[in-house]
């Protein structure tokens, strides 16, 4: 990667000129710096690769004090032989990259060579798309393309609603937000292609645009890639997402038909699928209908019975505590229910994403788990409140 500055803009649709050159000479000095620090501290046969925004050539950029610079988080992937002999390594290239570019929110991810074919979810998309041009090491062969359909889908709106369980996440926190939104396009966009699903693609989706008019999501993707805030109002997200879920399952489009979907949990459902379903609920018990918090929370209640404990790691206290309140105390307006559930789903998603993680990075795949499936005249039911 010596010579020519590298564009990492090749997919932006709204980036300009000026942004794409400063932000690639930048880039260009990070990347030199990310081979120098693995070369010191993981030597010549570990492989490393971005993944996310800078594979999918779209990241985002801001403008502060009339200079553009990255916005996006960097997430690297190291591509090792033996991965439980090299953690403590991998996490000296860590901090020896943050210690020379503080500005840029560096991840490290270690992926088993010998994993690859397994890697899943667009995680592994992502990483497909950039095997080829590593940051340092050989490059990747034999990677899964994986397929990306309902599933990866509710998986990407999950990650950005579940963000207000995250434990440093304060009490006002919400996940209205122009990324949630995107995702909640991107779910129902191309469904079953191979490879990376790009934001700046979804303009031209006409899938995307039987949800929202074309203009309104070219506004939303120029948000993202310029980090502003939500050019639609909240209660418009809200409801994107909601029609969003609505597809996913086969359900017409509206509360009754999500919660009545909801309802359908199959028994000893893995987490991953469980928490999926339990944070849709959650979310329309938060922000939904007030008329309709007491049929989610029966749905949450009906989610919670079916979940799998033997998936849990940690939070078979949080799930059955989630299960003793009442659907009626979520109806009450009271702030409460709503801390209680917060708390609860927090622990939650600890163990979904200690599933997560392996499953998508092809270490540990998980068999049973389905992602939503399509309700039938036969399998749904009826909330049993509101």
């Amino acid at each position: 990667m010596t010579g020519t500055v590298h564009d990492w803009f090749t997919h932006s649709a709204s980036t300009p000129s000026t942004a794409r050159a400063q932000v690639n000479q930048h880039l260009d000095i990070y990347t030199a710096t990310v081979r120098d620090c693995a070369h010191t501290h993981l030597g010549q046969t570990v492989s490393v690769c971005v993944s996310g925004s800078l594979a999918r050539g779209e990241p985002a950029v801001r403008h502060r004090a009339g200079a553009f610079t990255l916005a996006s988080d960097v997430d690297l992937i190291a591509v090792v032989d033996q991965p439980a002999d090299i953690q403590a390594c991998v996490q000296k290239f860590a901090l020896s990259v943050l210690e020379h570019h503080p500005d840029i929110d560096t991840t490290v991810f270690i992926v088993g060579r010998s994993h690859l074919h397994r890697v899943a979810g667009r995680f592994g998309a992502d990483l497909h798309h950039a095997a080829a041009r590593p940051l340092s090491g050989a490059a990747l062969t034999r990677v899964a393309t994986p397929r990306i359909g309902k599933r990866e889908g509710l998986e990407g709106i999950t990650h950005q609603l579940a963000t207000i369980y995250c434990p440093d996440s304060p009490p006002e926190a919400s996940p209205w937000r122009t990324k949630t939104v995107l995702e909640a396009l991107r779910a129902v966009a191309a469904r079953g292609d191979k490879g990376p699903q790009r934001y700046s693609d979804l303009p031209n989706d006409p899938t995307v645009c039987e949800l929202l008019d074309r203009d309104t999501v070219a506004a939303l993707v120029a948000a993202r890639e310029h980090d502003r805030g939500l050019p639609i109002p909240t209660e418009q997200a809200y409801k994107l997402v909601m029609a969003s879920a609505c597809a996913l399952f086969g359900v017409a489009a509206g509360h009754r038909e999500l919660i009545a979907a909801l309802h359908t949990c199959r028994r000893r459902t893995h987490l991953l699928d469980g928490f999926q379903h339990a944070v849709l609920a959650a979310t329309i018990i938060l922000y939904g209908p007030p008329e309709l918090r007491c049929a989610a929370a029966a749905a949450l209640h009906v989610i919670s019975d079916a979940i799998d404990p033997e998936t849990l790691t940690t939070a078979h206290g949080a799930l059955e505590s989630l299960m003793r309140i009442s659907p009626v105390e979520f109806d009450r307006g009271i702030d409460h229910p709503n801390r209680v559930l917060r708390q609860h789903v927090q622990a939650l998603r600890r163990d979904y994403y200690g599933w997560l993680g392996p499953h998508n990075f092809g270490a540990h795949p998980v068999a049973d788990y389905h992602g939503p499936a399509a309700v039938t005249p036969s399998t749904a039911r009826r909330p049993a409140h509101g």
